[in-house]
């Protein structure tokens, strides 16, 4: 080919960037495995001569060729002889595990993207630091409230070492992966990711429980699960967005999925431990009495309430007892 260019095909890799090109100066463009091709791909699931790119008064199209895989145009499958004429975008083609897309000259470019350099140091580390620092006190201080004073510093060094250590863990893992398929780190991203969902987790559990208790709402904690999987299910969705930056409703469905599947075992596991689908048998945390809102209850009010209790409690008191007396029979025999 000689001449101008009027078109481009591109040969991209697993992230949408472009392996290789191949300029057209003029139709038609052959593709395939055979050696007289114009673009000859190394692929043992493309046949000889694949498709071909051609014009005609109509505008340009991609027509297939003797193939028994076919050809994807924009996600649209297309079998032998099939054809697809190219619009006014770049057109996206999936040729057995390989990925191009043909752009035409008049094809508009995307804009230009701005660097996202930090203005300074701490516009690069601020942040993270910030959650640091949060994140570290919430798990002091939880550790202060439940260590007897004795051994609360051994017990806060031992929080201290553990949580940077899986921490560090945890950010270097998915940094490795990015690494092998992006090319890129990206460590402060997965460290971001960790410190702002695990601030997230804590403020979702101590809300519920403080509306729990100011509203009398006891089931905003008992199902305090489901805020935690809603949250690491967003954690997931931006740890695995560093690897498929290209794909992001792929990465939400995921997500979902992955909420949707820990949600229902928690609960089926609490309807088989506790006949219930919450956690909590019953609410025990408490706050200062000012922060609640709940009107009070007064002692006969609160006594008569737990009358429809009497029937279940004496239901489990007889099987209990039944199995009682099978085991006493098991004994003597």
């Amino acid at each position: 080919m000689s001449g101008a260019s009027i078109a481009l095909l591109e040969l991209l890799d697993r992230d949408d960037h472009v392996r290789q090109y191949l300029p057209i100066a003029s139709w038609p463009v052959r593709v395939g495995r055979a050696i007289d091709n114009d673009l000859v791909l190394d692929d043992a699931h493309i046949a000889a001569h694949h498709f071909v790119v051609d014009a005609d008064e109509a505008g340009v199209f991609v027509r297939v060729g003797d193939t028994v895989n076919g050809l994807r145009a924009d996600g649209r499958h297309l079998g032998a002889g099939q054809r697809s004429a190219v619009g006014a975008r770049p057109l996206r083609l999936d040729a057995g595990d390989s990925h191009l897309r043909l752009r035409l000259l008049e094809h508009a470019i995307e804009p230009e993207l701005p660097l996202r350099a930090p203005r300074s140091v701490w516009h690069a580390a601020g942040p993270a630091t910030v959650a640091g620092l949060l994140v570290l006190a919430a798990l002091l201080f939880g550790t202060w409230l439940d260590q007897d004073p004795d051994d609360l510093t051994r017990a806060l060094a031992s929080v201290l070492v553990a949580a940077l250590t899986a921490g560090v863990a945890w950010c270097a893992s998915w940094s490795l992966v990015t690494k092998i398929f992006t090319r890129r780190s990206r460590f402060w991203w997965h460290v971001r990711v960790l410190l702002f969902g695990v601030l997230a987790i804590e403020f979702a559990g101590v809300a519920a429980n403080l509306l729990a208790f100011s509203l009398s709402w006891p089931a905003l904690s008992d199902f305090g699960f489901v805020y935690t999987y809603a949250i690491a299910a967003a954690m997931l969705y931006f740890h695995v967005l560093a690897l498929e930056p290209r794909r992001p409703q792929r990465m939400r469905a995921m997500a979902v999925g992955m909420f949707i599947a820990g949600t229902s075992l928690s609960l089926w596991f609490n309807h088989q431990n506790r006949d219930q689908l919450g956690e909590e048998l019953y609410m025990t945390h408490l706050f200062p009495p000012a922060l609640r809102v709940a009107p009070a209850v007064d002692t006969a009010t609160f006594v008569k309430g737990l009358a429809p209790l009497k029937a279940t409690l004496d239901e489990k008191a007889k099987k209990r007892d039944s199995g009682g007396d099978d085991d006493e029979m098991l004994d003597e025999e």
